[in-house]
């Protein structure tokens, strides 16, 4: 009779047919799991975050007059998501927190900038708690981006 530490070697194939080989695989896709850390991308989302941080203080004013701002800032942010989305489907979940984040249907940056345009101004107090949600957000971005692995 095999015996082993286990009890069997049958036991032994069974506790590594269904115990280890499923946990190697797990550890290996927790690993895999994501894109190796982007400086450019760590750089641009805390640009990003500063610029939107900035234009949005600038929601008491007339969406006419700052319309340029905004769509030069929707452009940087739909590059910075096809950036993202160029690296994989690994990277899934940045690009998804991006698309979010510009979703004009959203109580986030795209649904501020559609509430301005529709608006034409905001009030204070608005764009004081639709900043504090958008930095959230921004910063969820950038510590997911900060716990990916360096290259």
């Amino acid at each position: 009779m095999n015996n082993t530490i286990f009890g069997s070697t049958r036991n032994l194939l069974f506790l590594f047919i269904f115990a280890l080989l499923p946990l190697s695989f797990s550890l290996q896709s927790c690993s895999g799991g994501m894109v190796p850390q982007d400086l450019y991308s760590l750089e641009q989302n805390m640009s990003l975050k500063a610029d939107v941080l900035s234009l949005m203080k600038r929601g008491g004013k007339n969406f006419t007059s700052v319309s340029d701002d905004v769509m030069n800032l929707k452009n940087r942010m739909n590059d910075l998501i096809s950036y993202e989305r160029d690296k994989g489907e690994k990277n899934i979940k940045t690009v998804k927190m991006l698309e979010t984040m510009m979703d004009p249907n959203q109580k986030l940056l795209g649904g501020f900038l559609n509430r301005w345009e529709t608006d034409g101004k905001l009030e204070g107090p608005f764009i004081k708690e639709a900043a504090k949600v958008v930095t959230k957000n921004f910063d969820k971005i950038i510590n997911l981006e900060n716990k990916k692995k360096k290259a």
